[in-house]
């Protein structure tokens, strides 16, 4: 689908109200998480000797709104807390169309000024969402030359990070829109995922991308396309966790075939905020604003949903034997 044409039905869609921010058309979604009963969690002590990296995930951020400063205020908030030493973006980072050049006025009011606090100044790593496809693509990769905080080498690409302790924990950032959309160079997309994924040596294996497979957003609901493509290579490879946004909602996900999938887009708050539905499939479900943060370590990822009050609302913790 052409690049006019995916812009024309995206207008469709949002004039129908299907799929749009329930705040736009004066409504107030219910959050789940004030309905339902949070599942008992415990978050582990920190320990002295252990090795530890701090991030957070984030996405469908950039509307440089009220709702997207809250969530940044929380972000520094626990981040002066906890320590932070990277933040990962899970797309559409920013509204409605993107971006025309990597000059964009836009890049100041919507990411440099809204996550200008000390503790939020780290490296984000990027990937893509639909409403920055609506625009020019390549500026978010050009834009990497004018802030040295802004990661986002090609529209797919793989970092490492090795903790203090020498574990090796290796992130694959993916382009999903291309995949979803079916267009010419997905597949050569998904070749390079599997390459990458079967040789890697990490202890953890980290994917992230715009779209999630599975959510719970009743004008969405799953994903066919990334069910039948995406997680195949995920199982193969063992995969330990797939970050995604686009549903703009939290939720943590019972594992699929062995991989754990997380929804963190709920960057901008009650100001984008989506109706989701909490059903036997999940752990947690929540709207109205939000990120995750996340401590990793070579034998435990522990992933919180932290809310506006900057306070943890839920925490799920993954192992790994020693």
């Amino acid at each position: 689908m052409r690049k006019a044409e995916r812009l024309l039905l995206w207008a469709a869609v949002f004039t129908a109200g299907c799929a749009c921010p329930l705040r736009s058309l004066g409504i107030t979604p219910r959050d789940p998480a004030t309905t339902h009963e949070i599942p008992a969690f415990t978050v582990p002590a920190v320990e002295p000797a252990r090795a530890y990296e701090h991030f957070i995930v984030v996405g469908d951020t950039g509307t440089g709104g009220r709702g997207q400063r809250k969530v940044a205020a929380a972000m520094a908030r626990r981040a002066a807390v906890d320590g932070l030493d990277y933040i990962l973006l899970t797309g559409d980072n920013i509204y409605d169309y993107g971006v025309k050049s990597a000059k964009d006025r836009q890049w100041k009011k919507k990411f440099e000024d809204i996550y200008a606090a000390p503790a939020l100044r780290v490296p984000f790593f990027a990937t893509l969402g639909n409403h920055d496809h609506y625009g020019n693509e390549q500026a978010q990769v050009d834009y990497a030359r004018r802030n040295k905080l802004w990661n986002l080498p090609a529209f797919y690409y793989t970092f490492v990070r090795t903790l203090p302790d020498g574990t090796k924990v290796q992130f694959f950032a993916i382009d999903t829109e291309p995949i979803i959309e079916e267009q010419a160079g997905a597949a050569d997309q998904l070749v390079w995922l599997d390459s990458e994924l079967a040789k890697s040596d990490a202890r953890w294996k980290i994917v992230f991308g715009h779209h999630p497979p599975y959510g719970h957003n009743p004008a969405r609901g799953h994903n066919r396309v990334l069910i039948e493509k995406l997680e195949p290579i995920l199982v193969k490879h063992k995969a330990d966790i797939y970050f995604a946004g686009h549903d703009h909602t939290l939720e943590m996900l019972k594992p699929v075939k062995g991989v754990n999938y997380v929804i963190s887009g709920a960057g901008a708050a009650g100001d984008n905020a989506y109706r989701v539905e909490w059903t036997d499939e999940s752990y947690y479900v929540a709207t109205m604003g939000g990120f995750v943060i996340c401590r990793i370590s070579a034998n435990e990822l522990v992933i919180e949903f932290v809310r506006l009050d900057a306070r943890t609302q839920y925490a799920h913790v993954l192992k790994k034997a020693p």
